[in-house]
């Protein structure tokens, strides 16, 4: 699934960038559907708490086959507010990640319910864009690594607030450094596992949820992923890192 904007159009999630076989994503349009069903088995939210009586509603509709079996998140009663702080466990070191729950409530949810399931244990992180592309992102979350993986189930929009939009980028917004979005195939709601982290102010449609921000202290991590570089199979500066970084786990906490 591409998710974020590349130079070259791969299997059309338009994620950040997308890279060759590496696919980007992101968000558009916010829908926040009124109860919803989700359709099968709800999965627990972070910390394993049960669907709470407040909240809001979230649609997660069919999308396809999942890279692997997984319930879909429960759809009612989804934390809207507060964070929470998970960690991504690499091959390239521990990157300390805090969700926001109030910027993307519906995205924040599937992705904790999808690292309960063990989702994205060993899966490799296929995109990583570096000058000369105009955008800086480490792509993660599909178990394939071809960037056309997913959980069988897409994530509804949850446009983001408050970016500045980008000097001579008409119609586009930076995401800052350290931010973390919910990357999608270039269409309304397509969003599902996969994920990016930006390591530098980049430039990009305004239309990935913004899921939260990595940890001022593991941001020398990305640095370092970033300068190992990418082989360019999908365009200049757009394709697998080098060294491949490989995604361990998610870890949230316990309790």
């Amino acid at each position: 699934m591409r998710m974020v904007p590349r130079r070259r159009a791969r299997p059309r999630p338009r994620a950040v960038p997308a890279a060759p076989s590496v696919a980007a994503a992101v968000v558009t349009t916010a829908v926040l559907a009124a109860a919803c069903s989700s359709g099968g088995p709800a999965a627990p939210d972070s910390a394993g708490a049960p669907e709470q009586a407040d909240g809001i509603s979230c649609s997660y509709p069919d999308s396809g086959s999942p890279a692997r079996p997984v319930e879909r998140p429960a759809s009612l009663g989804v934390p809207d507010v507060g964070t929470l702080p998970v960690t991504l466990r690499t091959s390239a070191g521990e990157i300390g990640v805090t969700l926001d729950r109030a910027s993307a409530p519906c995205a924040v949810h599937s992705l904790a319910s999808l690292a309960r399931q063990k989702f994205y244990v060993h899966t490799p992180c296929h995109r990583l864009t570096t000058p000369p592309a105009a955008v800086f992102l480490l792509q993660c979350g599909d178990p394939t690594g071809t960037g056309a993986g997913g959980p069988g189930y897409a994530v509804q929009d949850e446009p983001p607030a408050g970016l500045a939009p980008a000097t001579g980028a008409p119609g586009k917004a930076v995401y800052p450094r350290g931010t973390v979005a919910l990357s999608n195939h270039g269409v309304p709601d397509s969003g599902g596992s996969q994920f990016f982290l930006v390591y530098r102010n980049s430039p990009l449609p305004p239309t990935y949820s913004v899921l939260g921000s990595v940890d001022a202290a593991s941001l020398p991590v990305l640095d370092a992923i970033a300068a190992a570089g990418t082989d360019g199979t999908s365009s200049p500066g757009d394709g697998r890192p080098l060294k491949p970084v490989l995604l361990r786990s998610i870890v949230l906490p316990s309790g």
